[in-house]
């Protein structure tokens, strides 16, 4: 074989590898976006279920409280649920509608950031419900009128009444503070991280972290 005859070999030999690498690169982006979809579809038909839910519950209280129109323990602690459960479901249909707007032409890294946009969206909303936990007496209040028709307000002594103000006051500033600290900010805080990986999954934590690398190194 002459030096030409070689020469053009090798080039015909590095056309086939570049051909073949620019395939295998794009099955590789194909294969990522399909992944992503499937991410989004799982996502938006557990939005579509816990939309359904809370629909179901907002129509309950509403019931509830159409029967019992007064202004009672119980009563007032409907209302306070109904504004929770109003709340959640807003939150889930912005995110079918965020969801759905998801344009999967755009490059990975792009719908990357959408989904860890949604996921945060996700974050904030969970956050936002639980801040219904320093209501838990809203809870226990409905819950013995449902069950047993019984205004348990009415038979508490005003030593008990305290106490569940002072213990409901402390859950709200405590609850405010940690969901305070729950941010994707701090997601290096191992508490933090373990509480959105079991909010919205272990992968998104990664993203997260690998996102705020981006923006730390561009501030």
């Amino acid at each position: 074989m002459n030096l030409d005859n070689f020469k053009n070999t090798w080039q015909q030999q590095n056309s086939v590898n570049e051909s073949a690498i620019t395939i295998n690169q794009s099955l590789l982006s194909e294969t990522k976006v399909n992944k992503q979809i499937n991410e989004l579809n799982n996502m938006k038909w557990a939005r579509i279920i816990e939309s359904a839910v809370f629909f179901f519950i907002i129509v309950l209280l509403g019931q509830y409280i159409a029967k019992n129109v007064s202004v009672s323990a119980p009563v007032i602690s409907a209302l306070i649920l109904a504004v929770f459960a109003i709340a959640g479901l807003a939150g889930n249909i912005g995110q079918i509608v965020h969801i759905a707007n998801v344009d999967y032409a755009k490059p990975i890294s792009q719908v990357q950031k959408d989904i860890y946009r949604l996921c945060s969206h996700k974050l904030q909303l969970t956050k936002l419900l639980l801040m219904s936990v320093p209501f838990y007496m809203a809870y226990v209040f409905i819950g013995f009128d449902v069950l047993f028709e019984i205004d348990l307000y009415a038979h508490l002594e005003q030593h008990m009444v305290w106490f569940y103000s002072v213990s409901s006051l402390l859950l709200l500033i405590i609850t405010s503070c940690v969901l305070a600290k729950l941010n994707y900010k701090n997601i290096a805080t191992p508490w933090v991280k373990s509480s959105i990986a079991f909010i919205v999954g272990e992968r998104l934590v990664t993203m997260a972290q690998f996102i705020n690398n981006i923006d730390s190194t561009d501030s």
